[in-house]
């Protein structure tokens, strides 16, 4: 008898009509916000109002969106200059920040207590009600991304010349890694040993902060744009061109190692996102198809799906059964995952 496979079960569908520019679960994974290129913020409850409910929009368009982990706030910001914080209860609105550049990095600490936002070359830092906590001295170089260590108040900044950590919990610290590369993504693994950046010249760069490590690995074709964990910590995926490679952390680490190769796609990725609680790593790209995989089992892909355009967002609901997948065109789909 053949083991049991996961395939792709589309639940729902939304034509936005316009280019989605991000999206964020709820807390509870029953509802979803929407940012379209237009600048408007959607609310959308797939199982109970098939059609999205329209909050606000920022005048020139949207930028990005983050969720409190478990509360009840999220945050938007836009081409306007401005960082708005939302009660979801209510659906109103606060201005946390408004600047001349424009704010394309918002992430919330896992334990929802702290907002890091990001425009240009400045960081700034909000507790969960929208008031100032810290900000920050510039950084060498346009903040290209932001991550919090899970569980923790824990945060690195990357940049063209490396990375910066911070502690911001009980008193604010902070700590400079120069690398001579335009670090491009961020990524620690869930259990915090190890943080990873892919870069423009074609390499992965990860470091081992509490031992102040650090490697690197390389033979990429292309900047490696995508990065994502293993909810396991085990694995790092990460993406360049068309290629998936995906290297094992476990034991000594992927020094000195043959990564597992995921090769079917056929143009750039654009979207790489691994499962919540789970071993399913989804991708996407301009070849419009979405692929199903679990690397751990095996380098070919167990389901995929062809989309009206190419992948815009990959986004896995907080209990990692559900998939949110939108395509260039503005066409979101609505996945779950079952058993055959």
């Amino acid at each position: 008898m053949s083991p049991p496979r996961t395939r792709l079960a589309k639940r729902a569908r939304l034509e936005l009509g316009d280019y989605p520019v991000d999206a964020a679960w709820t807390a509870d994974g029953r509802a979803l916000v929407l940012a379209s290129g237009e600048g408007e913020i959607l609310w959308w409850a797939p199982a109970t109002a098939p059609a999205p409910e329209r909050l606000g929009q920022h005048s020139g368009g949207a930028l990005a969106l983050a969720w409190q982990g478990a509360g009840q706030h999220f945050a938007s910001s836009g081409q306007d200059g401005q960082v708005w914080l939302w009660d979801a209860r209510d659906r109103t609105h606060q201005v946390l920040s408004e600047s001349a550049q424009w704010s394309e990095q918002l992430v919330f600490a896992s334990h929802g207590r702290l907002l890091a936002v990001a425009s240009g070359r400045e960081l700034a830092v909000y507790d969960g009600c929208g008031a100032l906590q810290a900000r920050l001295p510039t950084h060498p170089g346009v903040i290209a991304a932001l991550a919090w260590r899970y569980k923790s108040s824990e945060l690195v900044a990357v940049f063209n010349g490396g990375i910066r950590w911070y502690r911001f919990e009980p008193a604010a610290q902070s700590r400079d890694y120069p690398w001579a590369g335009a670090c491009l993504t961020a990524s620690w693994s869930p259990d915090g040993r190890v943080f990873a950046s892919g870069l423009q010249d074609g390499t992965v760069h990860f470091w081992y902060l509490a031992a102040d490590e650090n490697s690197q690995m390389k033979g990429y074709g292309a900047k490696v744009g995508l990065t994502s964990w293993s909810a396991n910590s085990r694995y790092l995926a990460s993406a360049a061109d068309a290629m998936i490679v995906v290297w094992d952390f476990s034991g000594r680490g992927p020094e000195g190692t043959r990564p597992i190769q995921l090769d079917s796609h056929t143009a750039r990725l654009t979207q790489l996102a691994y499962q919540p609680g789970g071993t399913h790593l989804a991708s996407g790209g301009r070849d419009c198809r979405l692929m199903l995989w679990q690397p751990a089992k095996g380098s070919d892909a167990i389901d995929a799906d062809l989309l009206p355009d190419e992948i815009a967002l990959i986004r896995w609901s907080p209990d990692g059964q559900s998939l949110l997948v939108a395509d260039r065109s503005g066409a979101l789909t609505l996945y779950g995952l079952e058993r055959l």
